[in-house]
């Protein structure tokens, strides 16, 4: 993260009762959250029919800003092989975040016209492929690693797919905190972002 950049405390108050039923004793989570993103909060309920917050993360509105997400779930039940869970993920996962309406679709587009033909169709090849990968998508991803944040260990997997110029990151991270798993989704087209929203992914704690 530059230096420059004026760094404030982003509090993810959460509803208490609702995280105790979920995740046990939980109050919030939180980032440091640099300027020019924003945060919201969701919920939403699973196959399962529990009810969980999802935390997104996101470079402030801009033509590009749907490229680029942070994703923070807490998880229910307990994880054996984190390893193995990270990979299962990633086959699950893969395309998902990547929303071009916005982008090209938007009358206050700066991306609608014949010139930015070879643009979206680029980035549609691109969505097309990552959907066809089905069981593939971790030849394109390096071995799970360790790493440490401010909330603690984790686990993380990265992935980069590419269709000629066109480059997709997405990062995986899943970390134990006060007894509460954690699953981070990081999803990117751009290499200086990727290391904006790791940042605010290391920040992560609990309080």
């Amino acid at each position: 993260m530059k230096p420059n950049l004026m760094i404030h405390l982003c509090r993810l108050a959460l509803a208490a009762a609702l995280l105790a039923a979920l995740t046990g004793p939980v109050v919030a989570q939180e980032f440091d959250l640099p300027e020019g993103f924003a945060v919201e909060t969701e919920r939403e309920r699973g196959a399962d029919g529990r009810a969980s917050i999802v935390i997104r993360v996101h470079p402030n509105e801009s033509a590009f800003s749907a490229l680029s997400i942070l994703e923070l779930r807490p998880l229910t039940g307990d994880i054996d092989d984190v390893d193995d869970w990270l990979r299962g993920r990633m086959s699950a996962d893969l395309g998902d975040g990547i929303n071009l309406d916005g982008l090209f679709d938007n009358p206050d587009s700066p991306f609608d016209g014949p010139a930015f033909e070879s643009l979206r169709d680029g980035l549609e090849a691109l969505v097309e492929e990552l959907s066809g990968l089905g069981a593939l998508p971790l030849e394109f991803c390096g071995p799970p690693r360790s790493g440490r944040g401010r909330a603690g260990p984790y686990r993380e997997l990265r992935c980069r797919f590419t269709v000629g110029p066109i480059v997709n990151l997405i990062a995986l991270r899943l970390q134990r905190v006060e007894g509460v798993w954690y699953y981070t989704r990081v999803q990117t087209m751009n290499e200086r972002r990727l290391r904006h929203l790791l940042a605010i992914a290391n920040s992560f704690h609990v309080r």
